[in-house]
């Protein structure tokens, strides 16, 4: 029983500090790539009327994914334009807010500030709020898609899908 308890914590004190070391790579990899999206957020100011999209979902439909938007609802938050960070995607804040709360979590892994780390994870697994924004992020696609559909149908009128449907039909 002494033995089995020896090694149980010989091996987790060999596993914690490369544990930490992934933690802090990791750490570092999400203060760089955010910093980099909040500045692009400030920095760029996209269009405002047509533009080229990748969203290959808009493309072949016509209609928005649930991730169309955010772009330029971040691009309005980083010049503190609220009203039009909404209008671009309702949840666009939202992430934006979270994705600012990961920074500040991955600063303070680098800091050793371990209670804010712990204060943040539990925040998140008693909510479980990547799980409820995934939802709502799904609930909001679909039913701004059925919007569309309803109020504007010249939108998918026009896709490539609706062609395509209409050559088969025909």
């Amino acid at each position: 029983m002494e033995v089995d308890s020896a090694i149980g914590h010989q091996v987790n004190n060999a596993v914690e500090p490369a544990r930490e070391g992934q933690s802090k790579r990791l750490a570092v990899f999400a203060l760089i790539g955010l910093s980099a999206v909040f500045l692009a957020s400030v920095l760029f100011k996209p269009s405002a009327s047509e533009y080229f999209t990748i969203c290959g979902f808009k493309n072949f439909t016509g209609l928005p994914c649930p991730g169309c938007g955010l772009t330029h609802s971040f691009c309005a938050l980083g010049k503190g334009d609220f009203a039009n960070a909404f209008g671009f995607n309702l949840l666009g804040p939202v992430l934006f807010l979270g994705l600012v709360v990961v920074w500040i979590r991955s600063a303070s892994v680098l800091l050793n500030k371990s209670s804010v780390v712990q204060r943040i994870d539990h925040f998140e697994e008693r909510f479980n709020l990547v799980r409820a924004f995934a939802i709502g992020l799904g609930a909001y696609g679909f039913v701004r898609i059925i919007y569309l559909l309803a109020y504007r149908p010249l939108t998918f009128h026009d896709s490539p899908l609706s062609q395509l449907i209409a050559r088969l039909i025909h």
